[in-house]
């Protein structure tokens, strides 16, 4: 016990009181009736010491897989490093627009690692809503904006973007919504291949507390169909923004509708308006802002 203790870092009482209470590992027994525990207990006990270190209740931890805890301990380390590393000038004083410049500065060089570190570290100090709200929508509007006027290279923006898709990864993997969470499906219809605004609304279900299922562009409705089926969505959350006008589009809007009565349908993007007959037909829910979006999801959750 005590040599599992050292490696560990836990003490014998605290390991005794963790196996008692919680199983949270079985060792086996010896001829002599000693604990014999394997490295992957002793692994299994470490990743506990580090997710309760980290503020985590041993009850809420205890009962995961040990891939699972491994995947916590490490988002916690990143939030530790990200946290203690030396911010920029501009992420220090946490304020939305002086993150936005300094996004757009490193968009400007070329520097994937240094926008990446600064949405990172603003999305820890800023938190969710600031995040979305302030930093990341207005960013993705210049950007494309910059791109449309020419005064940004085609390779600038694709990176931009590449390290925006990775933040809202990053971001929607941190969210941690409870088992009973709602669940809502996330994507676009065929034929719209932008996901950004899909991104945008992914995260702010997960920050509102849903279970996220993101599916990503240009799916086919019957695709978008199961998905919603196989994870008894509450809601399906659609981007169009280009092609505008495409009856194809709209057929599938009604097909979904069709297809999931009791689902509901929110539909947003730069191109919701030209889908605006459409989507009052099927009853779609379009949130004019992100915040608003963001308000709906939560209010979901209160309500449940």
């Amino acid at each position: 016990m005590r040599t599992v203790a050292a490696r560990t870092g836990l003490t014998p009482d605290l390991l005794r009181a963790w196996e008692r209470r919680y199983a949270v590992v079985a060792p086996t027994r010896s001829a002599g009736h000693q604990r014999l525990y394997s490295d992957a207990d002793i692994a299994r006990l470490t990743l506990l010491r580090l997710a309760v270190e980290s503020g985590r209740p041993i009850s809420q931890v205890a009962p995961l897989e040990t891939s699972e805890l491994q995947r916590l301990v490490e988002r916690d380390e990143e939030k530790r490093r990200l946290a203690s590393s030396p911010p920029s000038a501009a992420v220090a004083t946490a304020d939305g627009d002086s993150v936005l410049a300094a996004a757009l500065g490193a968009v400007d060089r070329l520097d994937d690692v240094a926008l990446s570190t600064v949405l990172r570290r603003a999305a820890l100090l800023l938190g969710v809503d600031e995040m979305l709200d302030g930093v990341l929508g207005p960013l993705l509007f210049t950007i494309g904006s910059l791109w449309h006027q020419g005064a940004l290279r085609p390779a600038n923006e694709h990176m931009a973007t590449a390290v925006i898709r990775r933040t809202l990864s990053w971001m929607m993997e941190h969210a941690e919504p409870a088992a009973n969470a709602p669940a809502v499906v996330v994507g676009t219809p065929s034929g719209q291949v932008h996901e950004m605004g899909a991104m945008l609304a992914a995260a702010a279900g997960a920050s509102a507390g849903w279970r996220v299922v993101y599916l990503g562009p240009n799916l086919p409705a019957r695709d978008l169909v199961a998905a919603a089926k196989r994870a008894n969505a509450a809601a399906l959350a659609l981007s169009l923004v280009y092609p505008v006008g495409d009856a194809a589009v709209e057929a599938e809007l009604r097909e979904l509708r069709a297809a999931l009565p009791n689902v509901v349908i929110v539909a947003g993007g730069s191109a919701a308006n030209a889908y605006g007959g459409v989507l009052a037909a099927i009853g779609a829910l379009r949130p004019r802002t992100l915040a608003e979006l963001r308000g709906w999801f939560r209010d979901r959750v209160r309500d449940r």
